[in-house]
């Protein structure tokens, strides 16, 4: 049976913020994320990273009993957060594409989460994107795929577990794109330089309709995922699946 330390915590974040509460939000930020904020050209854009900043801080502060707006952050060598300063004892990754975020907490275990859109052609070329980045088989596996819908699916379902996995692991996504993920799993690398890829979880986690979603986390035991809706930070988050979907 899992422990509390082996349960994955994921938050959906509400969209529907502006006026009063999203300034709310973006006063927590720090100077180099309201920065970030502002090197946005579009007004959307800057809303919502505003939104998926700020949630982030408030799950935290929640979970480690600090104020939103004293949360540190780190950063890896290529760019990976980590918690740091005063309050730290979880790790936490986010994702954001257009109007949906994720945010994923593990109590000690290292975490990525990724959320991808679902884009048929002629938006993107899931073959050649495939032929592109991934393995010869998860290539083939999107290519012979009739459906152009498919196809689609196929590529952003495996582009999510392999972004999820270079997070959690804070290493290039450019290392972890060849790493062959078509079983969700422990990585599979021939390569002895990818060999870390065997020591990390990764599986696919409900999303909103049009998007795939996976999670990732370090070690090779079972954990619990659980999935929540987070739409305001004065109320606990509502929980969408009553039971946690165990991983084994």
């Amino acid at each position: 049976m899992t422990g509390a330390e082996d349960t994955v915590r994921l938050w959906l974040v509400s969209d529907q913020w502006s006026g009063p509460a999203l300034a709310g939000l973006l006063a927590v930020l720090d100077r180099d994320e309201r920065l970030r904020a502002e090197a946005y050209r579009s007004a959307e854009d800057r809303r919502r990273f505003v939104i998926a900043h700020g949630a982030v801080r408030h799950i935290v502060a929640r979970r480690l009993g600090a104020a939103p707006a004293d949360i540190r952050w780190r950063y890896g060598p290529h760019g990976k957060p980590e918690l740091a300063g005063p309050h730290t004892g979880a790790e936490v990754n986010l994702s954001h594409w257009e109007a949906v975020a994720m945010v994923a907490l593990s109590p000690s275990r290292r975490v990525g989460v990724d959320v991808q859109r679902v884009l048929p052609m002629p938006r993107l070329n899931a073959t050649a994107m495939a032929e592109r980045y991934f393995p010869p088989e998860e290539a083939r596996f999107v290519r012979e795929t009739a459906d152009p819908s498919r196809r689609a699916e196929h590529f952003a379902r495996l582009w999510a577990r392999k972004e999820a996995l270079v997070k959690a692991h804070g290493g290039r996504l450019t290392q972890g794109l060849r790493i062959p993920l078509l079983d969700s799993g422990t990585g599979s690398a021939a390569n002895p330089d990818d060999a870390w890829s065997r020591d990390y979880r990764v599986v696919d986690v409900p999303a909103p309709s049009g998007y795939r979603a996976a999670v990732a986390l370090s070690g090779t035991e079972d954990f619990r995922v659980t999935l929540h809706r987070w739409a305001r930070p004065d109320r606990a988050t509502s929980r969408l699946h009553a039971q946690p979907t165990r991983y084994t």
